[in-house]
């Protein structure tokens, strides 16, 4: 009997497995190092397998091999193709933020712009200006955006993810910046209003109002005779020629023109319209001519200015006069007369500090009783007192009766 020759078949085939192993293992181990344990293991189950024969153990224990080695390089594929595209969605963000950032960038340049052309005459043109740089700085910084998202992401998918969510985020700044330029207005509009709201509260209750300004008296006196009142019986002269100054030779129909016109300077000089019964001494005005110029012209204050005399040198001090309350002739005017000539009163005393006397009532002025009209006469001083009539001949005190009869009139007018 022959002996029988082993088959060298089964051996080549422990020796392909065996080198099929030894490579998939170095595989494994170039790609995931944590598979290094395992694949030891296996070639140890395979050595273990090919020593006792059984072939078939090896050639199914080869195709799990294989079957897992497939299965995990697939799940590190995906894993890889997971992370890929995570980073790409992280430079798309960083890119959109890029481009919100420049587009916030050119809004806030915009909105200044629009403040600093506040001042300019034609506002709405400035903020036209404006808004078309600020368009012209997104366009620019879009197509840059554009073109850097395209240069680090070659992607195609991811591109136009990102031009998606660039041109969504595009919109709603073009959104926020017009909603901002409209606020920018508004606040504009509403800082104009209230500027003019603020001017209109804080300008004193001067002018705007037409004053009547008689200064007493003229250069030669009419001794014809008129009503002393509408309709009344009892007869005065026209107009005298007044008093004058005992030390300074000033006679008080000049002095009365001189102070007057200088009322009508500050008045005007405050606002209020002044309309003069005369600027010169060489007229012909009765009282009742006086009076009518007051009427005829809508006067809401119309203001006598006189000085006063005495036969008593020591007498000093300044007093209004106004009607009565049952003046026959425009007692509805009394008052406004009454209040007008307290205002006056007050206000030159308190800018000259000469002595106060009152607020002298009476129905025997012919000037204030054809008036139909808020009047008072003033009358300054006493040219009878030396110490006096030497200070309203000068330029110093003039101003100061000035300065009073025009703060009294404010006041009128503001209460």
């Amino acid at each position: 009997m022959k002996k029988r020759k082993n088959s060298p078949i089964p051996y080549i085939l422990i020796g392909v497995g065996l080198i099929t192993l030894l490579a998939l293992a170095v595989f494994a181990i170039t790609k995931d190092p944590a598979s290094v344990k395992e694949a030891e293991e296996t070639q140890v189950a395979m050595a273990k397998e090919a020593a006792s024969g059984d072939t078939e153990s090896i050639t199914n224990e080869q195709a799990g091999t294989e079957n897992s080695d497939m299965t995990t390089n697939e799940s590190e594929e995906a894993q890889n193709t997971e992370n890929d595209s995570l980073q790409a969605s992280q430079n798309g963000e960083e890119t959109d933020n890029t481009d919100a950032d420049s587009w916030s960038a050119s809004g806030s340049e915009g909105s200044d712009s629009a403040k600093n052309s506040e001042g300019s005459s034609d506002t709405s043109d400035s903020d036209q200006s404006t808004d078309g740089a600020a368009s012209e700085n997104s366009d620019t910084s879009v197509e840059n955006g554009t073109s850097n998202t395209l240069a680090a992401d070659s992607d195609a998918s991811a591109t136009a993810g990102d031009s998606t969510d660039k041109e969504a985020s595009d919109s709603e700044n073009a959104e926020s910046s017009e909603s901002s330029n409209a606020d920018i207005s508004g606040s504009d509009s509403e800082n104009t209003s209230a500027d003019a709201a603020q001017a209109q509260t804080s300008t004193p209750h001067t002018g705007g109002h037409l004053v009547v300004i008689d200064p007493g008296h003229q250069s030669h006196g009419m001794s014809e005779k008129e009503p002393n009142g509408p309709g009344s019986s009892n007869m005065k002269a026209k107009v005298t020629g007044g008093t004058s100054g005992k030390t300074s030779g000033l006679t008080e129909y000049q002095l009365n023109l001189t102070v007057g016109l200088k009322l009508r300077d500050e008045l005007v000089a405050r606002g209020y319209t002044v309309i003069m019964t005369r600027e010169s001494n060489d007229v012909s005005l009765s009282n009742v001519d006086r009076a009518q110029i007051a009427n005829n012209n809508g006067a809401e204050a119309f203001v006598r200015i006189h000085a006063n005399g005495s036969d008593d040198t020591s007498t000093n001090g300044a007093m209004t006069i106004c009607q009565t309350s049952s003046n026959p002739y425009n007692a509805a005017y009394y008052s406004q007369s009454r209040k007008l000539s307290d205002c006056v009163l007050d206000s030159f005393v308190a800018a000259t500090g000469c002595k106060k006397q009152y607020v002298w009532e009476t129905d025997t002025m012919t000037g204030i009783n054809w008036a139909n009209v808020p009047s008072t006469i003033i009358e300054m001083g006493y040219m009878s007192n030396p110490t006096e009539d030497a200070n309203m001949a000068s330029e110093a005190y003039q101003s100061q009766m000035v300065q009073g009869i025009a703060n009294g009139i404010d006041a009128f007018f503001a209460n």
